[in-house]
């Protein structure tokens, strides 16, 4: 298989890959390719001597979670700086700066949309700039395994969490707007914020992809609303939902956390109360329902979809099986709060 990179012709050996698999040391599994040694491993990547190890990072270069997270602090803050200068100018998805205080010669920085084309391509593009600086040595980690966050947020610069404000006249604040006040027309919105937590949105994106697998089938997702009190939104950015929350409100379909299809049910003093401002606070956020059934008082986790296996449970819970207008997740990572929306009686 051959395709060309940057003027390159690059040669792909789908099969031929010759050489016998040593194992010279526990965990370290090694292939000679002619003048060129493979070896997969695992570990610390900080602490590999390579020319060049591999940070798989966000658009703006400033990721600090997981691996990347290592990597940085590791490095120091020096080559921080060096990922937001780089990363504030056009690129291609690749920047390379110091080492900073890790043991190799340069660190190679690559956004990574998870999906097998652009990995190849980011790959390629790596080891056609190391043969470029005459590198003789890089250490990839397990590229594809993590997740990303979205394109369209705002850069974190370091920051742990972020509560951006929607410009007003944009396509992002008008489709939540009309999410909203599709079953809530009596009330103003006032402003809405996305809600960007990198550790969240990662776990979130893991559950995700789990529950993909488990039910062999993406249609897992829905966009519900949350209806809060204006002294718990900061604990909600920070760590999302609480099912110790679920007291507060409601517990008729189990000790989970509640979510509902229409924003009205969310806006209800109930759920959604008003501070000394007059205003009230809602979020609409990523939920993962899966599979669900009718819930029921007690619940402290979703029931087994077959009683003979209690270990093969359902995701979620409802308060009808049939068009359900209320679901209720008993595990904090099956939500992600995107957007928060203030508003007020019109």
């Amino acid at each position: 298989l051959q395709r060309q990179k940057d003027g390159h012709d690059v040669l792909f050996l789908c099969q031929g890959f010759f050489g016998q698999i040593s194992t010279p040391d526990k965990g370290v599994y090694r292939m000679q390719i002619s003048h060129l040694t493979l070896e997969v491993s695992s570990g610390d990547i900080t602490k590999q001597d390579t020319d060049v190890i591999v940070n798989s990072s966000s658009p703006d270069f400033t990721l600090k979670t997981g691996v990347s997270k290592a990597i940085l602090e590791g490095a120091g803050k020096a080559v921080e700086s060096q990922c937001k200068d780089l990363g504030s100018k056009p690129n291609e998805g690749i920047i390379m700066t110091s080492p900073g205080n890790l043991p190799c010669k340069n660190i190679i920085h690559v956004y990574i949309k998870n999906n097998t084309a652009d990995i190849m391509d980011k790959i390629l593009s790596v080891l056609l700039m190391c043969e470029e600086k005459k590198f003789k040595s890089v250490s990839f980690p397990a590229l594809g395994t993590g997740v990303n966050i979205p394109s369209h947020w705002d850069p974190m610069n370091n920051s742990e969490t972020k509560q951006i404000e929607l410009k007003t006249d944009s396509n992002e604040f008008q489709e939540v707007k009309d999410l909203f006040r599709a079953t809530s027309s009596d009330f103003t919105v006032k402003k809405i914020e996305r809600i960007q937590n990198s550790s969240l949105w990662q776990n979130y994106q893991i559950k995700k992809r789990q529950t993909d697998e488990k039910n062999s089938h993406s249609n897992n997702e829905r966009r519900l609303f949350h209806g809060t009190s204006v002294d718990t939104i900061q604990k909600i950015n920070a760590h999302g939902f609480n099912r110790s929350f679920h007291g507060k409100n409601a517990d008729v379909y189990g000790n989970g956390t509640y979510f509902a299809v229409d924003a009205k049910y969310s806006a209800q003093g109930t759920y959604s109360s008003m501070d000394d401002k007059g205003q009230k606070y809602m979020y609409l956020a990523r939920v993962i329902v899966g599979n669900y059934t009718r819930g029921q008082k007690g619940l402290r986790e979703p029931p087994p979809k077959d009683p003979t296996n209690p270990t093969d449970l359902y995701d979620s819970v409802v308060d009808k099986k049939d068009n359900p207008s209320m679901f209720v997740v008993f595990h904090d990572v099956q939500a992600y709060p995107e957007y928060l929306i203030t508003f007020c009686q019109s």
